[in-house]
């Protein structure tokens, strides 16, 4: 017999999961400052502060920057372990939302955080083609997971928030690909339009950890589960 306190505290387990993922965050603020030339936000690409060499580099020839992060190892592993800690959190909250789309969803939150962490050990310039397939990969299993969980969780704030950051990150993405391609994006650039789309991605996790924490449904959602 499962007890209803044993699934409330694995619940919250998994939200303080998502919750710590955050730590990509200042991982990626401290890795940033330590670059001699200095880090554009706008300017350099997320990825940049993982990459292991010092040089010049560019997207197929368009974004041309010069890159030199010596605190790689940090970030990388900073990256890494924030896709741990999704991956955690999604398994430990399996069964929240008690119907296909919720389950459905967690599933791929929890593949959202194995491609994270193999963007995280797989640097871009020494393994391209892994860290970009998994970039990708990522994004598209989360939107789907963040689709599936909004509808999922009805209607309230959850939904509203997921649907908003949901669009923005699409958007962003958008303007991203458009970087890639030599576009100029106003007031954005590359590393601005790639932020709105993959940061917006983290940033939600963390705050859909916060929600489902201080969620009053947490011990009605543990009492249904248990048997």
């Amino acid at each position: 017999m499962v007890h209803e306190g044993d699934v409330v505290n694995r619940y919250r387990a998994g939200a303080v999961a998502w919750m710590a993922s955050a730590v990509i965050f200042p991982v990626q603020l401290l890795v940033a400052r330590r670059w001699p030339q200095g880090y554009s936000v706008t300017h350099n690409a997320i990825s940049d502060l993982g990459v292991v060499g010092c040089g010049q580099f560019s997207e197929q020839g368009q974004q041309v920057r010069d890159v030199c992060s010596p605190w790689h190892p940090l970030f990388n592993a900073g990256m890494a372990a924030s896709g741990v800690l999704i991956m955690i959190g999604a398994i430990l909250m399996y069964g929240w939302w008690d119907s296909r789309s919720g389950r459905a969803g967690m599933i791929l939150m929890a593949l959202t955080g194995l491609l994270v962490s193999i963007v995280g050990l797989a640097p871009w310039d020494i393994y391209p083609g892994a860290h970009d397939s998994a970039a990708l990969g990522q994004a598209v299993a989360q939107w789907l997971a963040m689709g599936m969980l909004a509808a999922a969780a009805g209607p309230g704030r959850f939904r509203q928030l997921t649907i908003v950051a949901l669009v923005v990150s699409i958007v962003g993405f958008a303007a991203f690909l458009a970087a890639l391609e030599g576009a100029e994006v106003p007031w954005l650039g590359l590393g601005g339009a790639e932020r709105i789309s993959f940061d917006t991605l983290s940033l939600w996790t963390a705050l859909a950890g916060v929600a489902l924490m201080t969620s009053r449904g947490v011990r009605d959602k543990a009492s249904t589960s248990a048997c």
